[in-house]
């Protein structure tokens, strides 16, 4: 009977997390706490995963109220990022010469996982295959995949430890099931000119202003200028009209040359600077192009995306 008991929880507990990381991809979670901190410690690796480790501290699981504990510098960033729960864990090699902390950030969303993941990393790093994508450097891996962005560090370095930092990810990527991929709406930016690895998800205070949420932002190069891209989906069609509205008041308190211009099918508003700022509105999106050196390049870089819009690339 005991044997039963025990194969029918082992079940159990498999459902919940097939459950947990079969969620759509824009889907928040919304499962008490209790259960994803089972759900999180199931997805550390275990003693008898890792030859030659074992688990010497942990796991300690650290909440929204609580995350200034553990990351009291970066806590604020997290929670913008829609964090949730973190599990952390620390390893040690079984000769005691080699240590290591994982930690697994639970956050609000799939996009909202990408999007602190890719607020730290830098499109210098080195790039592996490990969940949706990851980097991996002499003493550090972190990747991303469905509600999670996974940290692994190493407090040694020796020629073996990007091989045992990857044979540890693996070991947690192979328990977050699904299948992802970054934000779709990444899918409506130009490919020319693009700064790889460069894309952004910013959740809150999107360009350093309140009314704008969800940003969407790639970096982009041509010659030796630089200048950025933008997209943010609104609610609705009145929604983001009152976002272009706020938008262009914001620029008019800050610039003495506004313009507005109608087109087709969208509007526009553009700053007549030595670096052109111009910002659109079409359907229940806005969107611009900043720093820019040539205002006809940016006005095309828009009539780009909203031919894609119309098209559904999101």
């Amino acid at each position: 009977m005991k044997r039963k008991n025990a194969i029918f929880a082992a079940i159990i507990l498999a459902l919940t997390i097939s459950l947990a990381n079969a969620q759509r991809p824009e889907e928040s979670s919304q499962k008490e706490v209790p259960e994803y901190k089972e759900i999180l410690r199931t997805l550390l690796p275990k003693t008898t995963e890792i030859k030659g480790w074992k688990v010497t501290s942990g796991p300690q699981f650290f909440e929204s109220q609580n995350l200034w504990e553990y990351i009291n510098g970066e806590a604020e960033m997290y929670l913008d990022y829609g964090f949730e729960l973190v599990a952390t864990a620390e390893y040690a090699t079984l000769d005691g010469f080699g240590s290591m902390t994982i930690e697994i950030y639970q956050m609000q969303s799939p996009k909202h996982a990408f999007g602190i993941y890719a607020a730290e990393r830098s499109p210098h790093d080195s790039f592996i295959k490990m969940g949706v994508q990851g980097y991996l450097s002499e003493n550090v891996l972190n990747f991303w995949k469905g509600l999670y962005y996974v940290k692994l560090t190493s407090f040694e370095t020796s020629s073996e430890t990007k091989e045992i930092l990857m044979k540890l990810a693996v070991v947690i990527d192979n328990k977050i099931e699904g299948s992802y991929s970054e934000p779709e709406l990444f899918a409506c930016f130009p490919e020319n000119n693009k700064v790889k690895m460069s894309e952004r998800f910013i959740p809150k205070n999107f360009l350093g202003l309140s009314f704008l949420k969800d940003g969407y932002r790639v970096e982009y190069k041509r010659g030796g200028s630089s200048y950025q891209v933008f997209l943010v989906k609104n609610g609705s069609h009145d929604i983001a009209k009152e976002v272009f509205r706020k938008y262009q008041d914001f620029l008019k308190s800050q610039h003495e040359g506004v313009s507005r211009s109608k087109k087709c099918d969208y509007q526009l508003i553009f700053t007549k600077r030595e670096k052109v700022e111009v910002m659109f509105q079409y359907g229940s999106f806005v969107g611009g192009v900043l720093n820019s050196a040539d205002l006809s390049k940016a006005e095309g870089i828009i009539e780009e995306i909203v031919q894609k819009l119309k098209r559904g690339c999101s």
